[in-house]
């Protein structure tokens, strides 16, 4: 056993058993960058411009929540200010989108 600070003794292998563990918040950035891929699909596939409008917010929204916990994973922050400045031009362009075509509707 090695002493690193005096009363906290570290086992040998300590530093093994950390490299094996899964990083829970990288495997939840990839299954919310997963499920922002479907709602983009659901972008492509759909044919109403309602539909197409919610499913970019929720790729958006799902993209953002990825990104940040990519950012807890990794530790860079560079990566949630991309994220949040794509998601508020996503934002913006579905609500301006919808203000034009608002006075399209019957």
């Amino acid at each position: 056993m090695q002493q690193v600070s005096p009363g906290l003794p570290i086992h040998k292998d300590a530093v093994k058993v950390n490299r094996m563990t899964i990083d829970i918040w990288f495997v939840a950035a990839l299954c919310l960058f997963v499920l922002a891929c479907c709602a983009v699909l659901r972008i492509i596939a759909c044919h109403s411009l309602p539909d197409r409008l919610l499913a970019a917010n929720v790729a958006a929204t799902l993209g953002c929540a990825g990104a940040l916990s990519l950012t807890v994973s990794v530790g860079d922050l560079l990566v949630a200010v991309f994220a949040i400045i794509v998601a508020c031009i996503v934002f913006a362009v579905t609500i301006r989108v919808s203000e034009i075509r608002a006075g399209d509707a019957p």
